[in-house]
């Protein structure tokens, strides 16, 4: 009897490690995906992820592509070894990209062009080191919200979790969050990105960004893709691409994601490096199981 088909959970930034792409330079499938994104990018992702440096994979353009291109590739490999097609796949913030290629809803280079996109105009915008993210584990909903009163330019971007949380805006009000809450935390500090995202100081952008991408023609997604905004099904390549385009300035509600897994009641496996959704989608529903996909199929 064959296996069930899982819904897929893809990784976004922060996953990358030195020795990622360990075991997969054998399976053509993903070699191929990673030649296509070095031919797009001219960025040397594959030596990137074998031999480091850790701050050349975690570098602010790299980072993204790499984590883009190792998903899709793994998902690539996993299929050609036999792997059916998914039930529906989620991703969390830029592994939302990896889930519209591997559904097939935008080609890899479309994906990588708004990764570009998205950075480019960011660093107009913005300037480099003004903006960014902080993350606070351990922290009760109510005094993050609470402390975020206190601070208007910075906005509630992620809910990964019950005590699982990120914001987005200004450097030194990040700073001054962090110093707020950390000695109550159990862990809190400034992430290594240097856009506001998954708020509104993102959406002033999203005009320019959708004109850069006006070529793209989505096709129809070949499975459903889930919401990483509400939790809703994405049924459409319109409907999917839009929600893409306009996830940089969307806040990310993975509870929301976790109870549509739960509702539709298939195998979980997580597409990529690590095992990160694996650990915030146990932490927001104990009963459900993550498998994981980042080893290589055997033949």
């Amino acid at each position: 009897m064959p296996a069930p088909a899982s819904t897929l959970l893809f990784p976004g930034q922060g996953t990358e490690a030195v020795g990622m792409s360990q075991g997969w330079e054998a399976h053509a499938a993903w070699e191929g995906t990673l030649r296509s994104a070095e031919a797009h990018t001219s960025r040397p992702l594959r030596r990137a992820m074998a031999e480091g440096p850790l701050d050349l994979l975690r570098s602010q353009r790299l980072a993204p592509c790499a984590v883009l291109a190792h998903s899709v590739g793994v998902y690539r490999a996993w299929r050609a070894a036999g792997m059916p097609l998914p039930a529906a796949a989620a991703g969390h913030s830029m592994g939302f990209y990896s889930a519209l290629v591997a559904a097939e809803v935008v080609p890899l280079e479309a994906a990588l062009d708004l990764i570009s996109a998205v950075e480019d105009l960011s660093e107009a915008a913005f300037g480099a080191g003004t903006m960014g993210m902080a993350f606070l584990i351990g922290v009760p909903e109510s005094d993050l919200r609470q402390a975020l009163a206190g601070h208007p330019e910075l906005v509630l971007s992620n809910r990964n979790g019950q005590a699982q949380f990120t914001a987005s805006g200004p450097v030194p009000a990040l700073e001054s969050l962090v110093r707020e809450l950390g000695p109550t935390a159990l862990k809190a500090g400034l992430l290594p990105v240097q856009h506001p995202l998954h708020g509104p100081h993102m959406g002033a952008l999203l005009p320019a960004i959708a004109r850069r991408l006006a070529t793209v023609k989505p096709a129809n997604p070949a499975f459903p893709l889930i919401s990483h905004f509400d939790g809703r099904l994405l049924g459409t390549g319109a409907a999917a691409w839009d929600e893409g385009i306009a996830s940089v300035a969307l806040p990310v509600d993975w509870l929301a994601v976790v109870a549509q897994l739960k509702a539709l009641g298939a195998p979980l496996a997580e597409c990529g490096h690590g095992r990160q959704l694996a650990g915030l989608t146990r932490w927001a529903e104990r009963e459900l199981v993550v498998n994981s996909l980042q080893a290589p199929p055997t033949p």
